[in-house]
């Protein structure tokens, strides 16, 4: 039970990671460099 527990969390965690770096990469779409 906790390790399914800690899978979801651990998932849930990297699909924010994911989330926020789409969110800085749209931010910055207008940005030169």
């Amino acid at each position: 039970m906790i390790s399914s527990l800690w899978i979801a969390k651990t998932g849930l965690d990297a699909q924010q990671t994911n989330m926020d770096v789409i969110a800085n990469n749209l931010a910055n779409v207008s940005t030169n460099g």
